[in-house]
């Protein structure tokens, strides 16, 4: 669970705790199971009409007109009643069979749907709480950038006091100052939104207080050697094939229903004795077999239009499947490329703080003007957000190459 470092005011989330909490809390894994319960509901539906049938009825009869009765045994009764069950099943039913493959390969397919969701979910979650640590460092950032440059403020009031400075310096030092609370002022706002978006996944409605507990210059994982390859094992590409075996199921059957569907039935009634019926019970078997032997050509164009749409469905996974590959070659250069630019950015960082204490050496000694801190001060506060940016980017680009291949079995 998350740490609060002052109870009331910040939460830390650690990310092995965030990824165990957002299943429980976010709503997209209900959702899936949800919709994993209406496939599963629909494939025993499917299977019920395969299984034995049991039916019962009852009625009541006003006939009109007087009793008929002949001797002692009534042929026609002025009140007549009866009640009857009957069993039923399918002994042969070949559309059906393949309605109930076709369920099945639904069910499988919104199985693994359910799990690329759930998937993506803790993706998401990984970049919310990446991009939400490097939120936090750019407001510790700014808040330094302040000290520092009203530390140099403080300095070059007091060297214009000593008369080796004059107003326009202290002016610049306090418009520094002023950059640097509005620096940080965009920091704050980037680090509200952050928060939000990582609270909306913990089911919050807001980040009041939300912190990750990760440092961005940890090290991260490092480069693979090589790239991987996306084969249509991976989750998201086996429900799609799912789906196409459900629409050769359903392409199938129709042509089985050609064939006859075969019934037995056993039916037993019970009502007032008659004429016809002095024992007042009966019971019957029946055998039956029906066809559809034309049907003005609906079945043809039914099967025409599920080989289309198999065609379709096997164009568009082989494009995307395509698009995947493409987009982790993308996602490797992109990682590739953030982790070379950390260097530099480490470097100009390193460039940037030497460049401005020799300036600020030279100014306290007279050898150099306000304007020449100024710029100093400026180039390190923006290599220092630089590199916590490269930073970032790395870690995302680690995470998002990560999640397009760890789903496959």
């Amino acid at each position: 669970m998350a740490q609060s470092a002052d109870p009331g005011d910040e939460e830390l989330w650690s990310l092995e705790d965030l990824l165990s909490e957002v299943p429980q809390r976010f709503e997209t894994w209900e959702i899936t199971e949800m919709q994993i319960r209406q496939s599963q509901a629909a494939r025993r539906e499917v299977l019920g009409a395969l299984l034995p049938q049991l039916n019962a009825s009852a009625s009541w009869t006003r006939q009109g007109g007087e009793e008929v009765t002949i001797g002692e045994s009534t042929v026609r009764r002025r009140y007549d009643w009866g009640v009857s069950a009957t069993g039923s099943i399918a002994l042969f039913n070949g559309p059906r069979y393949f309605d109930y493959w076709q369920a099945r390969a639904m069910l499988e397919a919104t199985e693994r749907g359910a799990a690329w969701q759930r998937h993506l979910l803790l993706l998401e979650s990984e970049l919310a709480f990446y991009t939400l640590a490097a939120a936090q460092r750019d407001v510790e950032i700014a808040e330094a950038a302040i000290e520092w440059r009203r530390e140099y403020l403080a300095q070059a009031e007091a060297l214009v006091g000593a008369g080796m400075a004059i107003q326009l310096d202290v002016s610049r030092a306090r418009s520094q100052v002023l950059e640097a609370e509005q620096a940080l002022l965009e920091a704050e706002l980037i680090l509200g939104d952050a928060a939000d978006s990582l609270a909306y996944l913990l089911g919050r409605d807001d980040g009041a207080g939300v912190r990750a507990d990760f440092d961005p210059a940890d090290v991260a994982p490092s480069l693979p050697e090589t790239g991987m390859e996306i084969t249509e094992e991976r989750q998201d590409f086996l429900g799609r094939r799912s789906m196409i075996d459900a629409t050769e199921f359903q392409r199938r059957g129709i042509w089985w229903g050609l064939l006859p569907s075969v019934s037995f039935q056993v039916t037993q009634q019970f009502g007032p004795s008659s004429l016809f019926n002095p024992d007042g019970s009966a019971w019957s078997l029946g055998l039956s077999a029906s066809w559809n032997l034309y049907d003005g050509g609906a079945r043809y164009a039914r099967a025409d239009a599920a080989v289309a749409r198999i065609q379709e469905q096997d164009l568009e996974l082989q494009r995307d499947l395509r698009q995947a590959n493409v987009e982790a070659q993308q996602a490797l250069r992109q990682w590739r490329r953030a982790v070379a630019a950390i260097d530099v950015a480490e470097e100009q960082v390193e460039v940037a703080q030497e460049t401005f204490e020799m300036v600020s050496a030279r100014f306290e000694s007279g050898l150099a003007t306000s304007l020449e801190v100024s710029d100093a001060s400026q180039d390190l506060l923006q290599a220092e957000f630089g590199l916590n940016q490269v930073r970032l980017q790395a870690r995302l680009a680690e995470v998002r190459y990560r999640y397009m291949d760890e789903i496959q079995e």
